[in-house]
């Protein structure tokens, strides 16, 4: 049985020791492969980072792997950054064993969204301004999941905490983007048709699906 519980910022800073590892594990998994960050002067790598593991040698640059895609000390920094900047709020869930699965998201304009998360897309600011709209959103940023702890159903309440940080943060539009194929039936499962999905290969100009829910126009 999971405790399950929206934080502040402030209060979920407590948890960083176990928020920290499990962000770092679950993005160097399936479909993200994020373990060490790419070792290229001309950053070859999609995103900088690399799926290899640290202590070995690139093929493509001939460099050695040094450092983790994900340091604890930027993850730290990053959080309270964003805690700091703007309305941010916090979900985990907390099984017996530890946490197993955690989920941070803010409030901003889709142009500050593009600025931040597409700098290398600049199409997707046009695209954002087009579809979201100009009004201020829900960002999901990130939700990762501690699949040693719990391999299975750790999005069996997405529509729950998705509608809490909605609600926290005072928005009724929630948009993210993925390449978890779960991500995308999770939304659809949770909020039917209030739920748009845009495919990468069609629909959007990112390597990641796009979705956006508008709680208000639930039933």
């Amino acid at each position: 049985m999971s405790e399950c519980n929206f934080y502040t910022p402030e209060e979920v800073r407590p948890l960083y020791g176990e928020i920290v590892p499990a962000y770092q594990a679950a993005f160097s998994g399936e479909p993200w492969y994020e373990v060490s960050k790419c070792a290229d002067q001309l950053k070859r790598c999609v995103g900088g980072l690399s799926s290899l593991a640290i202590g070995t040698t690139c093929e493509l640059c001939g460099n050695r792997l040094t450092q983790p895609a994900y340091e604890a000390g930027e993850l730290t920094e990053r959080f309270d950054t964003l805690a700091n900047s703007r309305p941010t709020a916090w979900y985990t869930e907390i099984n017996s064993d530890g946490l197993t699965l955690a989920a941070i998201a803010w409030k901003a304009t889709p142009s500050v969204i593009a600025e931040e998360k597409y700098p290398d897309v600049p199409v997707m600011e046009r695209w954002l301004e087009a579809n979201p709209g100009d009004n201020e959103i829900i960002w999901l940023d990130e939700v990762f999941a501690n699949k040693n702890l719990k391999p299975q159903g750790n999005l069996q309440n997405f529509g729950k905490f998705v509608t809490g940080l909605a609600g926290m943060l005072e928005a009724q539009t929630v948009a993210y983007r993925t390449k978890e194929p779960r991500m995308l039936t999770a939304a659809k499962r949770d909020f039917k048709q209030v739920a748009t999905i845009f495919n990468r290969k069609t629909d959007v100009p990112d390597r990641r699906d796009f979705i956006i829910i508008r709680l208000d126009k639930e039933q």
